[in-house]
């Protein structure tokens, strides 16, 4: 295989997104002071955060999704010795103002990663296996009882070349199972950004996710009386077939916009129970600022899309 710029090739024919537009493997080993500073900000961030949650009546909850390379560090040993990880390094402090909101997902997932397959060999995202490794987490810091079924569901299996396989020549091809959640739940809100994408009016580019907010209800007397409001990325999904759909099986309602920072006058006008943030770990080099307004923003990002000849 002819390696690019931009993918290492690890043990076990697992592939690592290591350059890009993030340039990963530089920010992983980026010097002592950056680090710090790094991780001070978000710390400030979160607590910030979780006042402002508070004084609206809302538990808030954050998590950071370890990037790969510090899941399977092991398996790429010759490019991680010297990389230092963000989120673990949060995750680690003792600060009782950020156990209390961090949710810890690295030491969990490395565990999990010695006796599944946590992360899928051609792609940077988690199997379905990492994806309920995380449910059970955030589950359990939010005293929700889990749906031990989602994991056992027959689901559907795709062949591609994926974000990661299709970087190198030739492309490497993976066979990758999607799961089928949300089940029994109804689907009340979807914003013009996923409107638009469905229907086939526009295309399902990267570039036009963020600012994606569906909301699903679940009737079900199994379901706990919460309302959950996530602000995400695509290890949620507006689809169901990550994080999203397996809360929306499990509480009564979950609204989900794909933001790395929060809409607080979506907060006020959805009244969450709880509010979580979660953001991969390669973009926390980006700290979110908390002033987007959300359904603003779709409206103009989809004025403008069909407005490009």
């Amino acid at each position: 295989m002819d390696q690019s710029t931009e993918v290492f090739e690890g043990d076990d024919g697992h592939l690592f997104l290591v350059g890009g537009s993030n340039s990963v493997s530089d920010f992983f080993l980026g010097s002592d002071d950056s680090h710090r500073a790094l991780c001070l900000a978000w710390k400030n961030l979160l607590r910030d955060r979780d006042k402002t949650a508070a004084s609206k009546g809302a538990r808030y909850l954050h998590c950071f999704v370890p990037d790969k390379l510090s899941v399977l560090r092991d398996r790429a040993s010759s490019i991680t010795t010297f990389m230092r990880f963000p989120a673990q390094t949060l995750e680690e402090d003792d600060e009782p103002d950020l156990r209390r909101v961090l949710v810890p997902l690295t030491g969990f997932l490395r565990k999990q990663a010695q006796r599944y397959p946590i992360f899928h060999k051609t792609d940077t995202h988690w199997t379905i296996e990492g994806c309920f490794s995380a449910y059970q987490m955030l589950c359990s810091r939010m005293g929700l009882r889990q749906k031990e079924d989602l994991i056992l569901r027959g689901s559907s299996a795709i062949e591609n070349s994926w974000d990661l396989g299709s970087k190198v020549k030739p492309k490497r091809l993976e066979t990758i199972r999607f799961g089928r959640f949300g089940l029994g739940t109804t689907r009340v809100y979807a914003n013009e950004i996923v409107t638009a994408r469905e229907s086939g009016k526009l295309t399902n580019h990267l570039s036009l996710h963020v600012g994606s907010m569906v909301e699903y209800h679940n009737s079900a007397s199994t379901a706990a009386r919460i309302r959950l409001i996530v602000f995400g990325d695509s290890f949620f999904e507006y689809r169901p077939h990550m994080l999203t759909g397996m809360f929306a099986e499990t509480v009564e309602n979950i609204l989900f916009v794909w933001s790395s920072s929060i809409d607080w006058k979506l907060v006020e006008d959805f009244k969450p129970n709880f509010i979580l943030t979660e953001i991969a770990e390669r973009f926390m080099r980006t700290l979110p600022t908390d002033d987007v307004d959300i359904r603003d923003h779709a409206a103009k990002k989809v004025a403008a899309a069909f407005k490009r000849p």
